[in-house]
């Protein structure tokens, strides 16, 4: 989604410019400003994506063909057609892993539903935890959280992973908030301070914010 979201804005802002610079500060206001970011990600007062993220996500997409110089993003051998054609490419490939996702979840949803033996808020909340731990699973700091952390010096008090939270059933979706906090608080506490392991903790409490309000407008 971040490449859409990047790209989109960006081929909007080099057809107004009609040239091939475009200015990184503008660009990331455009996106943190976009249409499709507002539909799809609630408002936390966080920059949805940093200057970082735009300019990994760039370099993904257009390998060898950028500079930045004095805030100015210049792109090479720059073709609009073919962006374009990138978007919808992009588009129409993450348009298909949705209904793939779709598919892989229907059994499970149909076992819910089919179990009479289940209440109704059960099945919503198991529902919940499933669709909240695979977008917060879509963040690749994310895979930190498949294991739990060992008992350091007693900064672990409850071992918990994803995994484990899979395999319990919430009572509310502040219990399974409360859940996914410890497992980022545990990571947070077992890293040394300042290492990478504990920036990436530190990093992924945004990502988490982010998931959780994701899940809790859609539920709205």
């Amino acid at each position: 989604m971040d490449e859409i979201i990047v790209l989109q804005t960006l081929y909007t802002l080099l057809v107004q410019n009609r040239t091939n610079r475009v200015s990184l500060v503008r660009l990331q206001t455009e996106i943190n400003e976009n249409a499709l970011v507002h539909k799809l990600v609630p408002s936390t007062g966080k920059q949805v994506l940093s200057v970082h993220d735009i300019l990994e996500t760039i370099k993904r997409l257009f390998p060898k063909k950028t500079s930045l110089t004095d805030g100015q993003l210049t792109f090479y051998n720059l073709q609009l057609g073919e962006m374009r054609d990138t978007l919808f490419t992009l588009y129409e490939r993450l348009k298909q892993e949705l209904v793939e996702r779709v598919k892989e979840s229907e059994p499970a949803i149909d076992a819910l539903i089919k179990d009479k033996t289940t209440s109704q808020r059960t099945r919503l909340l198991v529902l919940c935890r499933d669709t909240l731990l695979n977008k917060f699973e879509e963040h690749p700091r994310s895979k930190m959280y498949l294991e739990s952390p060992g008992h350091a010096a007693g900064a672990v008090r409850e071992r918990l992973d994803l995994e484990l939270i899979r395999q319990r059933t919430p009572a509310s979706i502040l219990e399974l908030q409360a859940w996914l906090q410890v497992c980022v608080a545990n990571a947070t506490m077992y890293h040394r301070s300042g290492t990478a392991e504990w920036r990436d903790a530190r990093a992924s409490q945004g990502e988490l914010d982010e998931t959780i309000g994701f899940v809790r407008s859609v539920l709205e």
